[in-house]
């Protein structure tokens, strides 16, 4: 007796749909059959697991089927043509494609993924490139972020701005990359980027608070009373919660010459936030300013064991060698 044509599609992780042919065609029966089994990420398998099979042709055709105890699935009497199969077992959903032939027996095995992994064989080449956009684009502000913690600007300009070119509404990206030319102190194209976060992101109070960073440090004192406002008020007023919206509001009442204020709001700073290194050096400068040295002093060295190049180390540097020489 002829034996009828099975194809075996084994779909594990991110593999492709592979077809084997393992026997002569026949047409003798009129209907086609599916069956195989579905595993979760560790190879297991997953009993009562739905398996959708909804024909996509002309007819209004679905069928159903629910693993075993063993991940087994079968459904038989399937009319030619295309299908969409999808399994489900809770939140998890894998789909897939296929055309099946009169008389075909097609054998199709499917392990769920692990959290956080992506079904690329059930995707589209359009859906795919999208996707690997997406994770070019990810990686690229990642890279960036590494980049500018180890101290490598350029490089985490360079990465910001390609994660951009990949994604132009990321307003992370336009923060960041608005943060790290401040440090190089390039304010014109910090705030221009900073201002692209707020615009991408009006509701973002940490692109306001970055903001209030770079009017403080231009010395724009105005404005950065009013982002960092902003700030506070996107924050939902928690600003005593927020060590940096407290560090924007404590420069802001040192520049408007409020100094018991603004030492106070440095000091909750570090009550949230002990190594917020520039906090320790307008706790030094306050501290300097009552006249209490040893307290300066101490404050001073902190804040070069935080930030040893940190845009304030020059001077911490040269008042320490005349505070405690």
């Amino acid at each position: 007796m002829p034996v009828p044509p099975m194809i075996r599609s084994c779909l594990i992780l991110l593999v492709a749909v592979t077809v084997v042919l393992v026997g002569p065609p026949t047409y003798a029966q009129n209907t086609a059959r599916i069956f195989g089994v579905v595993t979760d990420d560790q190879g297991n398998p997953v009993e009562g697991a739905t398996v959708t099979i909804e024909f996509t042709g002309d007819l209004d055709l679905v069928y159903e089927a629910t693993t075993n105890d063993q991940g087994e699935y079968r459904q038989m009497g399937l009319a030619r043509g295309p299908y969409d199969v999808t399994f489900t077992t809770g939140n998890t959903v894998t789909r897939r494609n296929l055309e099946l032939m009169v008389g075909m027996e097609f054998e199709l095995d499917v392990q769920f993924l692990a959290e956080g992994e992506v079904d690329r064989a059930g995707l589209s080449a359009e859906d795919l490139a999208r996707l690997e956009a997406a994770e070019a684009t990810d990686a690229a502000f990642l890279n960036g972020l590494e980049a500018s913690r180890a101290g490598n600007l350029e490089e985490a300009i360079d990465l910001f701005n390609e994660a951009i070119a990949g994604l132009p509404e990321c307003y992370d990206c336009y923060r960041n990359l608005g943060i790290v030319e401040i440090q190089r102190e390039n304010y014109e194209a910090a705030e221009t980027a900073l201002k692209q976060a707020t615009t991408i992101a009006p509701d973002d109070a940490a692109s306001f608070n970055a903001l209030a960073d770079l009017y403080n440090a231009t010395r724009r004192f105005d404005e950065a009373g009013e982002a960092a406002a902003e700030a506070r008020r996107l924050s939902g007023g928690g600003s005593n919660d927020d060590p940096s919206a407290l560090f924007d509001a404590g420069l802001i009442a040192w520049n408007a010459g409020q100094l018991d204020e603004a030492r106070g709001l440095f000091e909750q700073t570090l009550t949230l936030d002990p190594n917020h290194g520039e906090a320790n050096y307008w706790m030094a400068m306050a501290s300097l300013n009552g006249g209490q040295i040893p307290e300066a002093v101490t404050f001073m060295r902190t804040y070069l064991e935080r930030e040893p190049s940190g845009r304030f180390a020059d001077q911490a540097t040269a008042l320490l060698g005349q505070l405690d020489p």
